[in-house]
């Protein structure tokens, strides 16, 4: 039987070259994405310690000032837990006793007369708008909710047909002046109060 035939040295080497170059074998160091802050750990600690050698007293200052912010921190903490476990112990109803009461008609209306006084006529028109659908509201001919816009007001309110009609008017005129920019004269807002009264909009029968 013939002896096999011994690869030269150069082959060999490029074999060896081939198999070593595939990934599998790619071993170069990867870096971890967080390594410099052990890095800047490392360098003060080795700092502390150069100080502590060279200037004893600085290092003194500088180890307690670290102490009183580590513990800063720590009383911190603790004190945002202890509120946090108090607030979650807080019954309900003392929760909602600490919200704001809610505003009423009479709070409304009061506040549109002031923002007229002062000139300020969208406003008022406004406020003149949120009086109105709390009233209507007690008087169950809609659903007043803070959330809800002048035109849900004017699609689900339970009025009388002329009722509802003047209603609509009345949201179209706010809308072009508060919404739409349209300019308004102190006449203009007035009237346009005037027809705010809960009492010319009875319901549907």
């Amino acid at each position: 039987m013939p002896a096999q035939a011994v690869p030269a040295a150069d082959s060999l080497r490029a074999v060896l070259d081939t198999v070593f170059a595939a990934p599998a074998y790619d071993w170069e160091e990867r870096r971890h994405p967080l390594a410099f802050l052990l890095r800047w750990w490392r360098a003060l600690v080795d700092w502390l310690f150069d100080l502590k050698e060279t200037n004893p007293t600085l290092y003194s200052v500088v180890f307690w000032v670290l102490v009183t912010i580590v513990v800063a921190i720590l009383v911190h903490a603790a004190y945002v837990f202890v509120q946090t476990l108090r607030a979650a112990r807080r019954p309900a109803e003392a929760r909602l006793a600490d919200a704001p009461a809610r505003r009423d008609a009479r709070w409304f209306r009061a506040e549109a007369e002031r923002h007229a006084a002062a000139g300020r006529l969208t406003l008022a028109m406004q406020a003149d708008f949120l009086a109105l659908a709390l009233e209507l509201d007690q008087r169950s001919l809609l659903r007043y909710h803070p959330s809800k816009t002048p035109a849900e007001y004017a699609r689900e309110a339970q009025l009388g047909a002329a009722a509802r009609d003047e209603f609509r008017e009345l949201v179209r005129g706010l809308y072009r002046a508060a919404f739409g920019g349209a300019p308004v004269t102190a006449d203009e807002a007035a009237a346009w109060r005037a027809r705010s009264g809960v009492g010319r909009y009875a319901g549907a029968h």
